[in-house]
C-alpha cells in the first residue's frame, strides 16, 4: 500500500527556497549567513542548516539592492510542533580595518501552510554605542 505513513507519529516539514536580496541603501559591499534553529523535539534529516554567501556590491539600479540569490534546501522530521523551525539571517560588511561587523539580523518561522511563499524579513540593525565605534565603522547606516 503505497503512501501510508510507516511511522504516524512522525511529520516532515520540508522547505526549499533562496535568500533573495536585502535592502540597506547606505552600504557598499555584503554578505549573508543563515542558519535554521529549532526546538529540542525536532530533527534534520536532510540539508543543510546554516551557511554563508558569497559577498555582493549594491545594485546600481534605483531599487539599490543586494542581490544573493543564495538557495537552501532542509528537512525536518518532529513528533509535535512546539519548537517550529526559524530561520535566522545576518548580514556582514567589514570596517575600515577590514574587520567583520554586523550590519543588520532577523528571523522567521518557517511557514506552516504548504505552497509558494515569498517572506520578508525585517532586519534589525545594531547601532555603536561608543564614538571610536562609531568613527571606525565605514559606511555608516
Amino acid at each position: 500500500m503505497a503512501g501510508i505513513n510507516p511511522n504516524p507519529n512522525v511529520f516532515l516539514l520540508m522547505a526549499s527556497g533562496q535568500i533573495e536580496s536585502a535592502e540597506f541603501p547606505t552600504l557598499e559591499d555584503l554578505y549573508c549567513k543563515f542558519s535554521f534553529v529549532h526546538g529540542q523535539d525536532w530533527v534534520v534529516t536532510s540539508g543543510i542548516e546554516e551557511g554563508i554567501s558569497q559577498i555582493t556590491k549594491r545594485s546600481n539600479d534605483d531599487r539599490q539592492l543586494f542581490i544573493w540569490n543564495f538557495p537552501i534546501e532542509i528537512t525536518y522530521k518532529s513528533t509535535n510542533p512546539f519548537g517550529w523551525p526559524q530561520l535566522v539571517v545576518s548580514c556582514y560588511g567589514t570596517d575600515v580595518f577590514g574587520r567583520d561587523v554586523i550590519r543588520g539580523y532577523g528571523t522567521t518561522y518557517l511557514p506552516i501552510t504548504p505552497g509558494q511563499h515569498t517572506i520578508k524579513v525585517p532586519m534589525f540593525v545594531p547601532v555603536s554605542t561608543s564614538r571610536l565605534q562609531k568613527l571606525t565603522r565605514s559606511n555608516s547606516i
